[in-house]
């Protein structure tokens, strides 16, 4: 079933995400979701990032540089493209470890559902673990494509659509990307090693999620008007991430 995204649709996605003690903030376009996110960040603090093409999208990693935060991002160019260098690959490793110790982590989310759960799956893990428990406050977008029925869609879009596409985009050697559907299979070139499902709040943490009315990152239901599709995956090529 196709969320219809209806302002109905997401006024009840608030309430689902506030009952699980979300803090939630709707913002209609990426650059609203871009000046929100300025106000709520302090320009002294540093700032951790998880992989996200919707972060990129929104454009915030180099307003907050220009502003003058630190911004602590393992995903450069350097470390995206030659990530087979073991000391590239190293450098990679202990600057994902140094952005969670940051003061706010930023990170986007492959679903969320209905009923306000939000689902990430991980190759490394350091996405993941900024979100659950490392930083002591997350800050998260979401685009409308996100949002599912419930775990089992955000299963099945995570394994189907978000990693055939994504492994085959980076050029990586994996059966879903020559097949375009999950084998769960084994071995080094694999990205879907973690899965992590936020029911409710971490206690601990606090957590600011701004649903953004607008299409960003890479997910869809494969029953939408395909230039609705092209375009989600035209955007994501363009802020592709590693």
């Amino acid at each position: 079933m196709t969320i219809s995204n209806s302002p109905t649709d997401l006024k009840h996605i608030i309430k689902s995400l506030q009952a699980n003690f979300f803090d939630v903030h709707l913002a209609q376009t990426k650059a609203e979701a871009r000046t929100k996110m300025l106000a709520m960040i302090p320009d002294d603090i540093r700032v951790g990032v998880g992989c996200s093409s919707t972060l990129m999208q929104i454009g915030i990693l180099d307003s907050l540089t220009k502003r003058g935060n630190e911004v602590v991002n393992p995903f450069n160019e350097e470390y995206i493209h030659r990530r087979d260098d073991p000391a590239v690959y190293q450098r990679f490793l202990d600057t994902a470890r140094e952005a969670l110790k940051t003061d706010i982590f930023l990170a986007s989310a492959n679903a969320v559902t209905k009923n306000g759960k939000i689902v990430n799956t991980d190759r490394v893990g350091n996405r993941v673990a900024g979100t659950i428990f490392a930083v002591p406050w997350v800050i998260m977008p979401i685009g409308i494509n996100k949002i599912v029925n419930g775990l089992h869609d955000a299963a099945y879009r995570t394994k189907n659509v978000i990693s055939p596409i994504h492994t085959a985009y980076r050029g990586r050697k994996t059966p879903c990307a020559a097949l375009g559907k999950c084998t769960d299979c084994a071995g080094p070139t694999r990205i879907c090693n973690i899965t992590v499902i936020l029911e409710k709040k971490p206690l601990g943490t606090n957590f600011s999620v701004i649903l953004v009315n607008e299409d960003l990152g890479l997910s869809y239901d494969p029953a939408w008007d395909e230039k609705r599709i092209d375009k989600i995956k035209s955007n994501y090529r363009q802020n592709m991430m590693g």
